[in-house]
Formats: C-alpha cells, structure tokens, sequence
C-alpha cells in the first residue's frame, strides 16, 4: 500500500491530462462526468453520486463478474471477507521480544502485540491488497490507525515482516502496533487502494463495497444509472478510457501506479525504478506514446485479474514484432532469431528488489544478457 506519497506528481499528471483531453476533442469523444475529464484519485461529494457496482453488474454482466476476484476489483477487502484469513485462523510471528499474533473468532480477526510485559490487542478494520503476493491489515487504537508491522505473504503461508515496517526493533510496546497513520495518510491510501471509500473528506468503508469498482475509472455512476432506469441513456454521460490517446491512457493508470515522472524525480538507484512499469517501459526502444499498442490497456485488461502466464502475452509481442517487417517506423520488427514463444519470459525478465518479497517484471523490453547490468 503506498500511503500518497506521491500526491504533488499525482496532482500534475491529473492536471496535464485534463489538458490534453480538453485539446484532443475528436480523440476524447466519451461522456465526461460532470464538467471535467473523470480523475480515479478525485473522490465524489456525495455517496449518493454512487451507483455500485452491483448495478452496473445489472447491465454489463461480464466485466463486474471478471473483475471482483481481480487484484484490483480485491485490492481492499473488509477482514471478514479474508480468505487468509479464513483459512488461517491462527497466525503467529516473532521478532525480538515482541510476539505477534492474528486470532479469528466468530468472523472477526483480532491482531495481538505482546512482550514480557504486556499486550495490547485490535481487532483489525481493513485488509489491504488481493493476496495473490500478500496482504497488509490496519488497524484502530486510541484513536490512531496503524498499519500492524505483519503481514500475510501468500507464498509461504503466513506471516511475516510487513514491507514498510521500520527496520529497527520497537522501543516499546505501544510502537510495536506498527506504522502510525494520519486520517490524510489514510484517506491517501483508499483514493486508490478503495475509491469509493473516499467521499469528500470523510472514510466510509461500511456502507460502500471496498476495492476498486468500476467507477473508479468509470466516475461516480448514479446518475448515470438513474438515466439508464428511465430510459434516457442520453441523459447522463459516463466516462469511457478507451476513448483516450495511448499517452492519455498511461496517465489515467498512473495516478495509482507509480509514474514516469515521479519515479524520475525520485532518482532511483539500480533495480529500484522497477516498481515503475511506466518509467522502465518508456526506456525500451519500442516506446511510442501515439502507438496504442504501447498502452496499458494494450497488454492488460483492467477487468480481469492479471495473466500471470507470461507466453501469454506472446500475441502482443508479434503485433509489434513481425517477421520480415518493419512494424514499428522507429525501431526494428523483426521476431526474436532465438525462441518463438515466451517471449515476455525472456525480455522482461523478473526482477527481486531489497526489502521486497515481490517480484516485479521489467517492463524495459530488451535483450536481457545474463550478467549484463542492470539497465538504468
């Protein structure tokens, strides 16, 4: 979970994309909601602004269906819903003189700090990420939220160091709870972990469906599904991405994940600039911000969960790189002389950061020589 750390360059793109939309009037020919080009970070006024995505479900039935056991349409889940969870009800890692635990009773997860000397103990209110790598909790106490300093990490099947957790030990047991978070901190992280969540300046995550739902990049939908009951489907617009340049696209994802711009403003340092498919993808020599094969969109489909199948994606390679041609005017198009299949396998290669149990795919393509460094 990134706790907003990125807002002034969120700000920019959010800003910069109106703009373009706004000159590309033939290009952006979707119902904007509102008076302005939908933004996935801005939240709505109201909860009413809302349909739900129950109801869009009511008229497009495959995407709401593909996308609820995605990672984003999972991206927050109330800790009842876990199947972590669930399926381990009794959780347990230790770190110096403090034992952490995660106890499931009756549908509820209580999350347990202790030591010699005491504990302290909460039940958890949100569990934040899919799962499919791991899955971090928050938690309430004395009024402050926390994010607990364990998480459940899906490949070995229990707990462990939460990423963000500092690597020093607590000095007491109150700082053991884990990392401390502002109502912004927090209001930050739901704007795209749980759009919905977020209704002006206050948190709902009670009566509105956490995760990532379909208006998060549709817009809020209420009055568009009101229009659609009355059958007046003119009478209220929705936004539509695929209406967008490749460029335009690219910022629309960006608000949430890492852009190219932020990430250069960070300077990373080696394998770092990673986390960033946008900054490492403008690296490759087949970057074409017009060429709406370099899109997104053009590889992942936002509806469903992510294809982890890497020869999967062997289709979209050979629309750019085919034989005896010259897809691309800016670079070579020719297939790979060496395999005919998996090619993501090969030149995406996966990459391990410090600190991290994620492995990230590079998304500079490129020919990927074994102990060659690491491309900057």
């Amino acid at each position: 979970m990134q706790i907003n750390r990125e807002l002034g360059a969120r700000l920019l793109w959010m800003a910069a994309l109106a703009v373009v939309s706004g000159l590309n009037s033939t290009a952006q020919t979707a119902q904007p909601v509102g008076e302005a080009v939908w933004q996935p970070t801005h939240p709505a006024v109201r909860v009413g602004d809302y349909a739900g995505s129950a109801s869009c479900a009511q008229c497009h039935i495959s995407e709401p269906e593909k996308h609820r056991t995605s990672e984003m349409g999972s991206s927050v889940t109330r800790p009842a819903e876990s199947r972590f969870l669930s399926e381990h009800p009794s959780l347990r890692f230790e770190r110096g003189p403090y034992t952490y635990t995660l106890q499931r009773e009756g549908g509820q997860t209580t999350f347990t700090a202790s030591d010699a000397h005491g504990k302290i103990s909460e039940p958890l209110f949100l569990a934040v990420g899919s799962g499919k790598v791991f899955q971090a909790y928050l938690i309430q106490h004395g009024g402050q939220y926390y994010r607990i300093p364990v998480d459940y990490f899906t490949a070995q099947g229990k707990l462990g160091l939460d990423t963000e957790a500092d690597p020093a030990l607590p000095a007491s047991l109150e700082a053991a709870l884990g990392k401390p978070l502002t109502l912004g901190d927090l209001r930050g992280c739901l704007r795209c972990h749980s759009p919905a969540s977020v209704v002006g300046d206050r948190i709902d995550i009670v009566s509105l469906t956490p995760g990532i739902g379909c208006e998060a990049c549709h817009g809020p939908g209420g009055k568009h599904a009101a229009a659609m009951e009355a059958g007046k489907p003119a009478g209220a617009g929705i936004f539509s991405p695929s209406h967008l340049l490749p460029q335009e696209k690219s910022a629309l994802c960006n608000q949430c994940h890492t852009s190219a711009s932020s990430m250069k403003a960070q300077n990373p340092q080696g394998v770092h600039g990673v986390v960033s498919p946008a900054y490492r993808l403008e690296g490759s020599r087949c970057w074409n911000p017009t060429d709406e094969r370099a899109s997104c969109t053009s590889c992942h489909d936002p509806h469903a969960a992510l294809v982890r199948d890497t020869a999967a994606y062997d289709d979209k390679c050979i629309s750019c790189h085919a034989q005896g041609t010259h897809a691309l005017a800016h670079q070579p198009g020719k297939t790979c002389p060496v395999g005919k299949r998996d090619c993501a396998g090969c030149h995406m290669p996966k990459v391990s950061v410090p600190g991290s149990p994620i492995l990230f795919t590079d998304h500079r393509i490129r020919i990927a020589r074994a102990g060659a460094t690491y491309p900057e």
